[in-house]
């Protein structure tokens, strides 16, 4: 068990995340697979059913539509959405508050990715401030920052898989099995994982009881999605990815990886600078901890392999490789024990997860499928320098907008994307009020929540808590 002062300062890290993450937050749902598990949630409460809009669906059962994605953020919603429907009804933008309330939920799951990735780190014997940097590092300091508050699953999948990770190192086996399911839950095919939990298990002796042990939270994880799937489809493996549209697996990998790899708008190195220390981590964490380095590794070689060989490689129009997400934020943590004491480390560490946070800095102030609007022949998703460029522009537009309430209906691609701009643009000027005081609000929250937690990290180190044998 973590100790109190660790987790005290975990759950501060992961509020701090949290109110930063809804200080700049677009207070939207904007992409389609996110319209479309929002879709749901809207669909369970107003009419007691799973389908969709047609355009936002794939045809199932009895010719209705349903969204292809996981059921799990889609039963996450279902709670915000029913709340506010007193006040949508009395305020007659039931519509704009379910939107908004659902979109809080994936700086609230990011947070909390925050803490896991601390409380891992801690696990795995990184002092608290090497700790702190990466856990907040590797979700403000690289191409994580907009996903921390738009509506995919990846932050839910990295969660789930580095909650996995810490319960197994800590001998709770059948915890880390429930947060795989979670994982599973929102997305399907991170059931993969599931043999590299076992071997890990296998690995550090733990025997196959352990193994036993995380089977009852899969298990679960496995009859909801044939449960889904059958009510949705009507076939138990029926996920909703049918050609030509979504044809599977079809691309080489060596073409998907080149373009991870390389591709200036999807290369990992360029939207994830800190990726080039994790060779040094791991290699330092093999000499100590083989089976632990081993599971990392495969986790990501996992997550990577599936997403080059996707057939949307790219993961759709999306900022950086969307798709590597849990893996990338499962291999940083390796960084947290090879920097150590190390104040050279920590150092070239910060440099690096500013210099992502700058570079990932314009796809929060403005929307990244923006660059739809007139999209490049030949590109694979937004590009760094021009989400830069149209910053000004926007900015001049955003300003000029309250007073127009032709905007309120016009594409938000040509807007800023802070909730601020949007609640102004659909209100009218008479919001900027209400807008002051909800910005002042989410600053004192987190600058409340923060400086306690910079006073704890800089009384210094200390040792984190073993992690229990296997024969324990």
């Amino acid at each position: 068990m973590a100790a109190p002062e660790d987790r005290a300062i975990a759950w501060r890290l992961g509020a701090g995340v949290v109110l930063f993450l809804l200080l700049v937050s677009p207070g939207e749902v904007r992409s389609i697979d996110g319209t479309a598990m929002l879709g749901v949630a809207q669909s369970i409460v107003h009419e007691g059913s799973l389908a969709v809009p047609a355009e936002i669906g794939v045809e199932g059962r009895n010719g209705l539509f349903y969204s292809k994605y996981g059921v799990l953020l889609s039963l996450l919603s279902v709670p915000p959405v029913a709340l506010v429907q007193p006040v949508g009804m009395l305020t007659g933008r039931v519509d704009l508050l379910e939107t908004v309330a659902a979109a809080a939920l994936i700086p609230i799951f990011t947070g909390m990715l925050a803490a896991a990735l601390f409380l891992l780190g801690r696990r795995l014997g990184a002092p608290r401030a090497a700790a702190a940097l990466v856990a907040a590092g590797a979700l403000l300091g690289t191409y994580l920052l907009p996903y921390g508050s738009d509506f995919f699953t990846e932050p839910i999948v990295a969660l789930g898989l580095v909650v996995m990770v810490e319960r197994a190192l800590a001998g709770r086996e059948l915890q880390a099995g429930a947060a795989l399911a979670f994982a599973v839950l929102a997305r399907p095919q991170t059931a993969v994982c599931a043999p590299l939990l076992f071997a890990f298990l296998l690995a550090r002796g733990a025997g196959f009881n352990a193994i036993v042990r995380t089977l009852p939270p899969l298990a679960i994880a496995a009859v909801v999605t044939v449960a889904y799937n059958l009510a949705r489809f009507g076939e138990p493996l029926e996920f909703g990815y049918r050609p030509p549209v979504d044809p599977g697996f079809t691309t080489p990998f060596v073409r998907g990886a080149g373009g991870l790899l390389f591709s200036p708008e999807k290369s990992i190195f360029l939207f994830a600078p800190v990726i080039v220390l994790v060779p040094f981590a791991l290699a330092a964490l093999w000499r100590r901890e083989r089976a632990t380095a081993a599971l990392l590794a495969a986790l990501f070689a996992v997550m990577f392999v599936l997403a080059a060989t996707w057939h949307s490689w790219m993961g759709g129009w999306s900022w950086g490789p969307r798709l590597l997400i849990p893996g990338v934020a499962i291999l940083l943590v390796a960084l947290g024990p090879w920097i150590g004491a190390h104040a050279g480390r920590l150092r070239l560490a910060s440099v690096l997860f500013a210099l992502g946070f700058v570079l990932s800095l314009a796809a929060v102030i403005a929307p990244v499928n923006l660059q739809q609007l007139d999209k490049p022949a030949g590109t694979d998703g937004p590009q760094l320098v021009r989400q830069v460029t149209e910053i000004p522009q926007l900015t001049r537009r955003s300003f000029g907008s309250a007073g127009d309430p032709g905007a309120r209906r016009d594409d938000h691609r040509r807007y800023l994307a802070g909730w601020q701009v949007a609640v102004v643009r659909q209100l009218g000027p008479l919001a900027w009020p209400a807008v002051a005081v909800g910005t002042l609000a989410l600053l004192a929250a987190l600058l409340w929540v923060a400086l306690p937690l910079a006073r704890e990290l800089r009384r210094g180190p200390r040792p984190a808590e073993p992690a229990p044998s296997a024969a324990a």
